[in-house]
């Protein structure tokens, strides 16, 4: 189901609109005295509905995007509201309506979602008159004085006194209160006349201060405005206002807001499995009449006051397709996401609480728990999809779609369950379809080794490999993948498969019989090739190999360019250096790998020493301050795309014996940023197996660790009886290759740990 990528949705409670993200259209939390609010630890702020007062909002739905036109099908609309709990966790119930806004008529609705759980409450929140959009409240409580609240400016500039403060839950008593004002940029918003108030327990403000800032020290050094109270006095809240900024525009802003003589405690996340949820559906040929105009939703509380979020939006594609996928090689999607172990793809997309199936697998388990083709799955095993994430970090992680279905899995085998619930949404009625689960237990510890599911996986792997070559002897015409499959296969130590290691050489020796053949990019490709034919020399010793290996090194260091910092370096070829002469590490990273595996085959290093000052230069040295990792270049060192480059070049540092400083600290950065493996630049995979093979052959228990982590993206992936199915990485792009590199790759990192090849540990 496909929640709509260029919706720009309006919601407006009473007299305070928003506008929307582009791919989920949610209303922010409204600052307003009509609305009460309700604090949740680790979230926005919710809305406390009463049974005596319901919410409207109005909804503008604009027209389909140009792409969206162009992927053909037609269109659904699904709203939904969280339901967190009751303040005093008596039952209540919540009913959310659209309506027409002339007639009154309401055309769609919710059931009526029961709720008796008691909505947590933060122990403290910050409060405001209003914010501007990216310069939230919330930036002034979160310890960065780089970061900013502003008021809301431009068509609906908010007029002062502007105020900012705290709330708690519990009446506190503080000493005092300080202000940091915002800490670049003009004077706009940076308090000259300011006023703090306190409120007690019946909920009235008294004026605690007043003042005017000392023009040098507040509008040009920007230093805090301390007020310290004759007498401690206990709160339920206190604010700054600012009646006038010293630009005179009539703004307010600022970088901190802290009570003296408390601590505020780092709220804890509030716990995801408490949600209910309610669901609204707009039937695609209702929505289609309604693309242009607005209507109205109203949300409405039965027995008890009742918690909720705000509303949520998206449009949903009922044929969802390639169409609809996001830029490739790098942007937040749409993306495919291959579900093998529930038999479907899916459309994964950023900012939605819903997950849209693409292609059920015929007689696969969801095909035979009823799931279909364009089907919106918005719950698992009971509880509603979390906001998908498909930015690579710790919530991507822990809370994308793709880590909620593949840990569910886990959680499933470990706790001895047949079937997980897949929640589904048609026409307007959840319905729950027990999908059942094609294996019997859980991964231990991902080495195939000593844990009996790691070495079904790597059978089907295995076989997948041997199943897909083609009869010239590669797999797909591709050199990278012909490697990956190459070496998957040696690293099995099997004899029986040596001649399709050797068609493969062939195959190569033929199609490249001069380091030109690989193209203008051809540092890569070439790089891919001399590690296949080192480690099959060193394996059978066949001589055929080793020219092309002395050229591929000479065809590199003949393509040096003097890089903008005057010191050499290679770009994708050797046409010359892109990026205006600063070049990139990627491709002299590969390269690197194969000088180093080739060495041992008796060849001379060049590349080496002839790179290693550009590669001293793109380090993230930690004694001088830098974070360790291997950056793109020497001006740009980066914490998002460090993966594979950081893991090839700690290999060639441990292949040869040299830089272990350089070696430790990029696995170290690996190991603290593990979440960001997909995300290696330029492809993602087969980057995150590149760099799960450094930390195995550099740091073995570090590599156990990380793949015991992610045991659930491989339960979720795993089809039994076939192999991987593909999801697109982060940074990556399907031209790298789908499931013909997928399971290559990772036949090759399962069976890393045996070290039958140099690449994974083998001596010399």
């Amino acid at each position: 189901m496909k929640p709509r990528r260029a919706c720009c949705l309006i919601f407006s409670f009473g007299f305070c609109a928003a506008i929307a993200s582009v791919r989920a259209a949610v209303l922010p939390a409204p600052v307003m005295n009509d609305i009460q609010s309700w604090h949740l630890p680790g979230r926005s702020r919710a809305i406390l509905v009463t049974p005596e007062k319901s919410i409207t909002a109005d909804v503008v739905i604009p027209p389909l995007s140009e792409k969206e036109v162009t992927a053909g099908g037609t269109w659904r609309g699904v709203l939904s509201v969280d339901v967190l709990g009751t303040p005093n966790g008596k039952p209540g119930k919540i009913h959310i309506e659209a309506f027409d806004r002339e007639t009154k008529k309401v055309f769609a609705e919710s059931d009526n979602t029961i709720v008796d759980l008691r909505a947590p409450q933060a122990a403290w929140w910050v409060i405001a008159s209003s914010e501007h959009p990216g310069s939230e409240a919330a930036n002034a409580v979160d310890g960065d004085p780089s970061t900013q609240w502003h008021s809301r400016y431009g068509a609906a500039k908010a007029a002062p006194p502007h105020w900012l403060g705290i709330g708690f839950s519990k009446p506190q008593t503080i000493q005092g209160a300080r202000l940091l004002p915002r800490q670049s940029g003009y004077t706009n918003g940076v308090p000259r006349r300011w006023r703090l108030e306190t409120q007690d327990a019946s909920g009235a403000w008294t004026q605690a201060a007043r003042g005017e800032s000392n023009q040098n020290a507040v509008a040009k050094n920007r230093e805090p405005i301390t007020v310290l109270l004759d007498a401690p006095q206990t709160v339920t809240s206190f604010r700054f206002l600012i009646d006038q900024d010293w630009s005179g525009g009539g703004f307010g802003t600022a970088a901190e807001v802290m009570p003296l003589g408390i601590t505020l405690e780092e709220p804890p996340l509030a716990e995801e499995s408490l949600i209910h949820r309610a669901w609204v559906e707009i039937p695609a040929p209702l929505l289609e009449r309604l693309e242009g105009t607005s209507f109205g939703l109203r949300i409405a509380a039965e027995n008890n006051p009742v918690v909720c979020t705000e509303p949520r939006w998206c449009r949903v594609n009922t044929t969802p397709s390639r169409k609809l996928f996001g830029r490739s090689n790098g942007g937040l999607g749409p993306d495919k996401l291959g579900a093998g172990l529930f038999g479907f793809t899916a459309l994964t997309e950023q900012n939605q609480t819903i997950l849209t199936v693409m292609d059920v697998q015929p007689d696969g388990p969801a095909a035979q728990a009823g799931l279909q083709a364009g089907d919106a799955i918005v719950a698992v095993a009971g509880v509603p999809l979390p906001v998908n994430d498909l930015n690579p970090s710790w919530t991507w992680f822990e809370q994308s779609h793709e880590a909620i279905l593949g840990r569910a899995t886990e959680t499933a085998l470990q706790t001895g369950r047949k079937t997980i619930d897949l929640g589904v949404l048609r026409e307007n009625r959840l319905v729950s379809l027990p999908v059942k689960l094609n294996r019997h237990h859980p991964f231990q510890s991902m080495n195939p080794a000593d844990d009996a599911e790691a070495a079904a996986l790597l059978e089907d792997l295995l076989s997948w490999t041997v199943t897909h070559q083609r009869p010239d002897g590669s797999w797909s015409g591709d050199i990278k993948r012909t490697t990956f499959a190459a070496l998957a296969l040696l690293a099995s130590d099997d004899e029986h498969y040596l001649p399709l290691v050797r068609r493969a050489i062939d195959w190569s020796l033929q199609k490249f019989d001069s380091p030109e053949k690989h193209g203008n990019l051809g540092f890569w490709g070439g790089s891919y090739m001399g590690i296949l034919y080192a480690e099959w020399h060193l394996r059978t010793g066949d001589d055929r190999v080793l020219p092309h290996l002395d050229a591929m090194r000479d065809w590199a260091f003949e393509g040096r360019h003097p890089s903008i910092w005057g010191v050499p370096a290679l770009g994708h070829g050797p046409s010359g250096l892109p990026y205006g002469q600063k070049s990139l590490v990627a491709p002299a990273c590969h390269l690197l790998v194969f000088e180093s595996l080739a060495r041992r085959c008796g060849m001379e290093s060049r590349l080496w020493e002839m790179l290693m000052p550009y590669m001293d230069y793109a380090w993230s040295n930690p004694e001088e301050g830098g974070h360790g990792g291997l950056g793109y270049n020497k001006s740009y060192k980066d914490l998002g795309e460090f993966w594979s480059r950081s893991g090839l070049f700690a290999i060639a540092c441990h292949l040869r014996g040299e830089r272990p400083e350089m070696r430790d600290a990029m696995i170290a950065i690996m190991q603290k940023r593990h979440p960001w493996l997909r995300n290696s630049h330029a492809y993602g995979e087969p980057g995150g197996g590149l760099g799960l093979l450094a930390l195995q052959l550099i740091t073995p228990e570090i590599y156990t660790e990380i793949m015991q982590e992610y045991a659930w993206w491989f339960s979720l992936a795993w089809q039994p009886g076939y192999g991987l199915k593909f999801t697109t990485p982060h940074m990556g792009a399907p031209y790298m290759g789908e499931d013909d590199l997928l399971n290559p790759l990772y036949a090759l990192v399962l069976q890393a740990p045996k070290r039958n090849l140099h690449l994974t540990g083998k001596s010399r």
